[in-house]
């Protein structure tokens, strides 16, 4: 066996832990059918027939609350950049 230094290079992640707090916030202005469609199919990876299967709503509802979902937070997003 080796000796590892006492001091071991590793990545930032705080740019990371950021954009997930980010996120979490965001989410939290969305109906919560719109923000499970989104976490589900768009974070988790879940197809939409999963995600329909997962929540009751209906292949077609899934894809109208992501759809929806994102023009919200693009809105959102938009809103404080232009207040910034």
């Amino acid at each position: 066996t080796e000796e590892l230094p006492e001091e071991i290079a590793v990545e930032d992640h705080e740019s990371s832990v950021t954009s997930s707090v980010i996120l979490a916030r965001l989410m939290t202005e969305l109906k919560p059918a719109q923000a499970e469609a989104i976490r589900l199919v768009k974070i988790e990876g879940y197809s939409v027939e999963e995600a329909s299967e997962r929540t009751g709503q209906s292949g077609s509802l899934i894809k109208v609350n992501i759809h929806r979902g994102l023009a919200r937070l693009a809105a959102i997003v938009q809103k404080q950049a232009d207040v910034e």
